[in-house]
């Protein structure tokens, strides 16, 4: 991302563009189905290009450590925040491109029980995520597809690098056990996956 890419993120944060967002039922089940039953309580979890945090922030609230991930200073000040009104002592945040976060985790060893990647496309950065999730630990992955323009959904991207081919995330993860996946194409494209790391892998 470029620092005009930043700084254009910075000011929509900064105009409350996305001041206030409800917790995507896609994370509220994963964490009822998958996170609960199959890890340790007090896992942790690292949410990645997580925006101002609605996500992390209730994770953290459910027993999660969670760390939040971002580019942009001005949503991760918006996350410190809210989880200082909020009560929540269970996040770290960090800034950084994806990229650059999930190799600086790697090159020290760092796992994370579990990944959350919510509407964010960035391929350099998927070959690194396996890498980074503990043995058994669980990827959470969900983004648009190129359904999504083909829709007229008028959220989302419209340049393909940033979206999803059909069946794209389904083969991504080879090493990873499946565990969930759907792709929607009602009124909009988006695909969603749930995989496990084996303790083969």
């Amino acid at each position: 991302m470029s620092a005009g890419d930043q700084k254009s993120w910075d000011e929509r944060y900064r105009s409350g563009e996305f001041s206030y967002r409800l917790t995507d039922a896609f994370v509220t089940d994963a964490h009822e189905n998958y996170l609960l039953p199959l890890l340790s309580a007090g896992s942790t979890g690292l949410d990645l290009a997580g925006g101002a945090g609605h996500h992390a922030i209730w994770l953290a609230q459910q027993g999660w450590r969670m760390t939040l991930a971002d580019w942009s200073g001005v949503a991760l000040e918006i996350a410190r925040q809210r989880a200082h009104d909020e009560g929540v002592d269970r996040l770290e945040t960090l800034q950084g491109g994806a990229t650059e976060v999930v190799e600086e985790f790697h090159a020290e060893g760092r796992r994370f029980g579990f990944l959350l990647v919510s509407f964010f496309l960035d391929r350099a950065v998927l070959p690194w995520l396996p890498k980074i999730l503990a043995p058994d630990g669980l990827l959470l992955y969900r983004t648009y597809t190129a359904d999504n323009q083909r829709l007229g959904n008028p959220r989302g991207p419209r340049d393909p690098k940033y979206l999803l081919r059909s069946q794209e995330l389904l083969e991504a993860f080879p090493g990873l056990k499946i565990l969930h996946y759907n792709e929607t194409v009602v009124a909009k494209g988006v695909a969603e996956l749930i995989a496990q790391r084996t303790s083969a892998s």
